[in-house]
């Protein structure tokens, strides 16, 4: 077998290049169409790959080892945020104003490029087939992964590898659990209807804006009343509207909405089903009326054991177990879930947080910066993963 730290390396250079070159051109959500055709192009210069498109954006690619073994899935997500990027400390920020690769997709994309450069010109000696997932839409809901999955991208494939930049977790380490490693992430939307009038004469109305307060206020007891305080939820309204510029108005309609974010199936459907009783049932209540709209978003992010316990092994074993943080997992929410549930796999965070260069901002903010440093690591893993995979039983 070849060294896979010297191949890494080796072209290491040309990554950082790819990298610089991809976060100064970011495309948003479905949009992707120049970084769909850099991808393309050095996917075609590398050689030995099989490409197809199911999307009118993103690239699939796949190549087949020399030696027998299983189908391992790599999936990078290609888009990027519609933010600005804030800062100058980078020579190559963003050329294209309202849009910046703010959550590092342009990292996880020239990583998985930098392990198809590695399968290329040593897939003689590997195991297995590999099957590459440039996938696009990954911020935008329903997101590329249930295109792709509708399109066959996971058919023959026995496990799938992800990861993501992660700036709360030092360089030189990755992140890494079995079990619930992000939240699923869903959505309320309410129109409470009343009867607006007069200010000075609320009881020939029927107030809204009074209404949807409870309403607000009692959303809360579902979490601390009605789960178990082990089963994790998160209710947030984000959204209150209502009214005019005019002070002395009590407005006819006010309308609501929020976040819900759970880790398991029971406390997603149990606060879906009672976001809507609570809220219909206390405008009733008080003489209104309520329209409800619930929205499913990502699945709840869980990694397969035996996966998670293989990737764990690897890091243990070529970076020592103190690159392995314990991590709690996070209320965010990813589309990779989506493939979790169709094949095992493992989805891990690499470390990027560096203080002494100020890389410390998070994700999806102005300033969040990569430290391209952590980039040999995180391709390793990938491919240490990949192969680790293909040849087992």
């Amino acid at each position: 077998m070849f060294n896979i730290k010297e191949a890494i390396q080796a072209e290491f250079p040309q990554v950082v290049d790819w990298y610089k070159h991809l976060h100064q051109y970011p495309e948003p959500s479905f949009e992707e169409y120049n970084t769909t055709d850099f991808i393309k192009e050095k996917l075609t210069e590398m050689g030995g790959f099989t490409l197809s498109q199911i999307m009118k954006t993103g690239v699939i690619a796949e190549i087949k080892g020399g030696k027998p073994g299983k189908t391992i899935a790599l999936r990078a997500d290609i888009d990027c945020l519609k933010m600005d990027e804030l800062g100058t400390d980078y020579d190559f920020i963003s050329k294209k104003e309202g849009l910046m690769h703010g959550c590092g997709h342009d990292a996880h994309t020239t990583m998985l490029l930098g392990v198809a450069a590695v399968l290329s010109k040593y897939k003689d000696e590997l195991p297995g087939t590999y099957r590459l997932l440039f996938q696009p839409a990954e911020e935008l809901p329903p997101g590329g992964a249930i295109e792709y999955i509708k399109g066959g991208a996971l058919e023959g494939v026995d496990y799938i590898l992800g990861q993501h930049v992660m700036p709360t977790i030092p360089t030189g380490q990755i992140g890494v659990r079995t079990g619930a490693m992000m939240a699923a992430s869903d959505r309320f939307d309410a129109v409470i209807k009343g009867s607006g009038g007069h200010a000075s004469q609320p009881h020939l109305t029927i107030d809204p804006v009074a209404i949807a307060a409870q309403i607000v206020t009692n959303l809360q007891h579902i979490v601390s009343r009605e789960l178990d305080p082990l089963d994790q939820l998160v209710i947030s309204t984000t959204q209150f509207h209502a009214g005019s510029s005019a002070v002395n108005v009590i407005p006819g309609v006010a309308q609501i909405g929020g976040s819900v974010r759970s880790f398991s199936e029971h406390a997603r459907q149990y606060a879906a089903k009672r976001i809507e009783e609570i809220i219909k049932s206390i405008a009733a209540t008080h003489r209104a009326t309520a329209e409800v709209e619930y929205s499913f978003g990502y699945d709840a992010t869980i990694n397969n054991a035996e996966v998670a316990t293989t990737i764990r092994d690897i890091i243990a074993e070529e970076y020592g177990v103190d690159a392995l943080p314990t991590i709690d997992p996070l209320m965010g929410a990813e589309d990779f879930s989506r493939y979790l549930r169709v094949v095992p796999g493992c989805f891990f965070f690499l470390g990027m947080r560096n203080e002494e260069k100020g890389y410390v901002h998070p994700i999806h903010h102005g300033c969040f910066r990569v430290d391209t440093e952590a980039m040999p690591m995180g391709m390793e893993v990938m491919l240490r993963g990949a192969i680790k995979l293909a040849e087992s039983n």
